[in-house]
């Protein structure tokens, strides 16, 4: 019997696998847009920041001539929000090929470092006619004469300004010299102070050479005393030696009169048997 074959289900085509650089680097380009944009809110807080205290602190020169000042500070928010974007894809970027490039170069445009300068019109105070000039600027007498004055008196303000920031210069300079003066007193004042200090240590040295000079006639008053004891202690010797020999003396001349006694005792006795 012959079974019938199943037919073989087809295999599903197989997807291509990623590398491990190409997940990487998705990876990387996911953070870095994370943090650009993290980035992008800080920057825009700061400038909402900036902006509003340019805006309390400001007052009047804000309204009448602070458009500069103003257009400064935005385009040093924008710098800073480059340059955090900048700083947050070379922190996130790796050896992917993450890309680390400035997408805008904004150009700091406050030249005169937030001084607002007027604008002028050159081209206006140029006659197009010498025979027959007609220049829209003009002043009165009376313009001219209050003007000048205005202007000598903030001449005069300006020099007096000057003057006291150099006075106020030879404040410092006299202050400087003064704590230098403090300085060199205190110096004097601790080498005074040492010198004292060589005095007390001078003052202990002698003290401690008569202690040392004390002990020393110490050691010699018991170097003497033991002398004395060494001589009564040779003089003790010598006698005990005689006596020894004194004594010994005593015990040979006791030895000889018993040895001379034994002998009369010995001839007594040897006479009385001859004559019996």
């Amino acid at each position: 019997m012959i079974r019938p074959t199943k037919p073989k289900a087809e295999k599903a085509p197989k997807t291509p696998k990623t590398s491990l650089g190409e997940r990487a680097s998705k990876a990387a380009q996911a953070t870095a847009s994370t943090l650009n944009t993290t980035a992008q809110t800080i920057a825009q807080t700061r400038s909402n920041i900036t902006d509003n205290i340019n805006a309390v602190t400001g007052g009047l020169a804000a309204v009448t001539g602070g458009i500069g000042a103003v257009a400064g500070a935005i385009t040093t928010g924008r710098a800073q929000t480059q340059g955090a974007l900048v700083d947050a894809q070379q922190a996130t970027a790796t050896n992917y090929g993450a890309g680390q490039h400035r997408s805008e170069i904004v150009k700091e445009t406050d030249f005169y470092g937030g001084i607002t300068m007027p604008e002028m019109d050159f081209n206006g105070l140029m006659p197009s006619d010498l025979l027959n000039p007609n220049i829209a600027v003009t002043a009165t007498e009376e313009q001219l004469t209050a003007g000048l004055e205005n202007y000598a008196g903030a001449t005069r303000a300006q020099k007096l300004y000057q003057a006291g920031f150099t006075y106020i210069g030879e404040v410092g300079k006299t202050k400087q010299t003064f704590h230098k003066a403090q300085q060199q007193i205190i110096k004097g004042a601790t080498e005074a102070v040492k010198v004292q200090q060589e005095i007390v240590r001078f003052d202990r040295q002698n003290i401690e050479l008569e202690t040392d000079i004390m002990k020393r006639e110490q050691s010699a008053e018991k170097l003497n005393q033991e002398s004395i004891k060494l001589t009564g202690m040779q003089k003790e010797t010598t006698q005990i030696t005689r006596k020894i020999e004194a004594l010994e003396e005593m015990r040979e001349a006791d030895i000889q009169s018993v040895q001379q006694r034994r002998q009369m005792i010995m001839q007594k006795l040897a006479t009385d048997s001859i004559a019996n």
